[in-house]
């Protein structure tokens, strides 16, 4: 990027902050650490259910003759 590139987008972070509200610095950092926590527990959260439901499906197919030996290692292992 060249240096005028740089300057405009620099006067465009500015611009963003001041027209959002985020004139104090403390502020914009607190709400980037709570938006990037909330992010953070949703994947969590979001992951232990798809996990959950993976397993809670294999364990259907537990009778399956051929099939059955690899959900049981799957099962076992999570």
């Amino acid at each position: 990027m060249s240096d005028k590139e740089l300057q405009k987008l620099g006067q465009k972070l500015k611009d963003f902050y001041e027209l959002g509200g985020y004139v104090d610095k403390w502020k914009a950092l607190r709400f980037t650490a709570l938006k990037g926590m909330a992010q953070g527990f949703g994947i969590f959260i979001g992951g232990t259910v798809v996990v959950g439901l993976v397993v809670w499906i294999l364990g259907a197919f537990d009778k399956i003759p051929l099939v059955s030996k690899l959900v049981e290692a799957l099962q076992r292992s999570v």
